[in-house]
């Protein structure tokens, strides 16, 4: 029986399946840092994302962090709901930045560390650019959607860049933790990232 062409891909594709769902178990374990408004201190729930990204690159990455983001879309859709009392843009802006982009950002990590010199400081490199554009996304979606529960007197940016860094800082902190430590025994190669 002849090999497929594609078994490389399918083997690719199997891992970032897998790793998706891993992803979404770990987001399900309950954790004692849940902000009142959203937003999750995670026990290392992005860190099978990163790693898929870190591995395969920018595209295999970025699928994997949308697949991951549109299944906590799903699980976290009454956000989305009460948003749309302010509107369907406003639905579709909490869908779009609070879920879609700002899990897809993780797949980002794949790209950095593809043009990076590798190893430890490209892994930082990419964990840390990526969770700055996961923060952005929050940050937006609080600004642009989310503005009504700012506390009085507090300026509208100022209170979602505290609010959203107080739970997007240390997660991305856990996640760095978890990718360096399976550095070691994970290889990260970033092959598909062109």
């Amino acid at each position: 029986m002849q090999r497929p062409e594609n078994m490389s891909e399918i083997k690719v594709l199997t891992e970032c399946a897998v790793l998706a769902a891993l992803s979404f178990a770990l987001s399900a374990i309950p954790t004692p840092m849940q902000m009142p408004l959203g937003g999750t201190v995670s026990w290392f729930s992005t860190v099978p994302v990163l790693i898929a990204a870190l591995r395969h690159g920018f595209i295999w990455g970025t699928g994997t962090a949308m697949v991951h983001g549109m299944v906590q879309l799903l699980m976290g859709f009454d956000n989305v709901t009460y948003a749309y009392a302010a509107g369907f843009a406003a639905a579709v802006g909490c869908a779009l930045l609070d879920y879609v982009l700002a899990y897809t950002a993780l797949g980002v990590a794949g790209l950095i560390f593809a043009r990076s010199k590798r190893g430890v400081d490209g892994c930082v490199s990419a964990v840390l650019i990526s969770g700055a554009l996961r923060l952005l996304c929050s940050f937006l979606s609080g600004v642009l959607i989310w503005s009504s529960y700012t506390p009085e007197g507090w300026n509208v940016t100022a209170y979602s860049l505290a609010y959203n860094a107080a739970w997007c800082v240390p997660d991305v902190a856990i996640a760095l933790a978890g990718v360096l430590a399976l550095q070691k025994v994970i290889p990260y190669r970033a092959r598909h990232a062109e």
